[in-house]
């Protein structure tokens, strides 16, 4: 079983850096499938977790379903985020918000989680690291939704708005859920988000 897990995470880090160099190269090929990627990314993570600690299982899937909340909340009234509306490329939708997006939010908050604990056991610092790598890694993507058909704003652009709901939302679900994140599976945490961030970043450089 261990010997699966660590090649799930190498099979991870190629499909990443095989995927940013096919989103430069061909993009139209490469696009549609994004959220199987990002579902994939979610697979490899969680059998990476404890499996006897199920309260981490719990608090993902209530994670997921609170970023599917305030993003239905958001596309719906533009209170939260500004006003926005998500492109077709990433997949099933349930009141106009992708249902990979929900699994994304509990992915990024989850890593985010593990990653701030393992550098303080304060829980309102370790929070303010997590709502701070996650807002940024939501920062890179914003530079890139449009041309990716992820997501657009209808000023064209995220705005402050945007950036400071990110981190209240993050903020607050990773303090709340500290405990039941704190001891995820941290190579699988920092491989996930460092592979999000090098492949956001990469191909916001490229194209």
């Amino acid at each position: 079983m261990e010997r699966i897990k660590i090649s799930g995470l190498y099979f991870l880090i190629l499909v990443y850096v095989s995927g940013a160099i096919g989103f430069v190269m061909k993009p139209n090929f490469f696009m549609p499938l994004t959220p199987y990627s990002l579902l994939l990314t979610s697979v490899v993570f969680l059998l990476n977790q404890p499996l006897k600690e199920k309260k981490f299982y719990i608090a993902f899937c209530i994670i997921s379903l609170i970023g599917f909340m305030v993003e239905a909340v958001g596309v719906k009234t533009g209170y939260l985020f500004g006003a926005y509306y998500y492109g077709n490329i990433l997949g099933i939708k349930l009141m106009n918000v992708p249902l990979i997006i929900a699994v994304n939010w509990a992915l990024l908050i989850s890593s985010g989680s593990i990653v701030a604990q393992r550098i303080t056991d304060k829980k309102y610092y370790s929070a303010f690291i997590c709502a701070t790598v996650v807002t940024g890694v939501d920062f890179i993507m914003e530079q890139l939704a449009g041309k990716l058909d992820f997501w657009y704003f209808s000023g064209g652009k995220a705005g402050v708005q945007n950036y400071l709901a990110w981190f209240f939302i993050s903020f607050c679900t990773s303090l709340l859920f500290s405990n039941a994140l704190k001891n995820g599976n941290y190579k699988a945490a920092i491989i996930v988000l460092t592979l999000q961030i090098l492949f956001f970043g990469t191909i916001y450089t490229l194209i």
